[in-house]
C-alpha cells in the first residue's frame, strides 16, 4: 500500500519496534529491504508528519550501534530524507 500514508506510518512504526534493542532484527530488516522501504515511504509521504516521524524513528533505531546500517542509510538517501523531513515539518515537534 504505497499510496496509503496510514499504512506506511504503521509499517515504519513496526520496523522501529522490531529494530530497537535487537541487533539480529536490525540486520534482518536491512537485508530484507527495510531501509529502502522506510526511505521510500518518506519520499512518497512528504506531507505526512506522522509518516515522517515514524520513519525518522525507524532509521534512528536501525542506525543505532550498527555501522553497516548507518552506511546503508547514507547510501540509500536516508540522510537527505531526514533533512527534508525536518525542513518540511518545522512545526512538528515529533519530526
Amino acid at each position: 500500500n504505497e499510496g496509503s500514508a496510514g499504512v506506511q506510518e504503521e509499517a515504519c512504526e513496526a520496523l522501529r519496534c522490531l529494530a530497537c534493542y535487537n541487533d539480529d532484527n536490525k540486520i534482518a530488516i536491512a537485508r530484507g529491504g527495510g531501509i529502502e522501504a522506510v526511505v521510500s515511504a518518506m519520499r512518497q509521504n512528504e506531507g505526512s508528519a506522522g509518516v515522517q516521524e515514524e520513519a525518522c524513528e525507524a532509521l534512528r533505531c536501525l542506525a543505532c550501534y550498527n555501522d553497516d546500517n548507518k552506511i546503508a542509510i547514507a547510501r540509500g538517501g536516508g540522510i537527505e530524507a531526514v533533512v527534508s523531513a525536518m525542513r518540511q515539518n518545522e512545526g512538528s515537534a515529533g519530526v
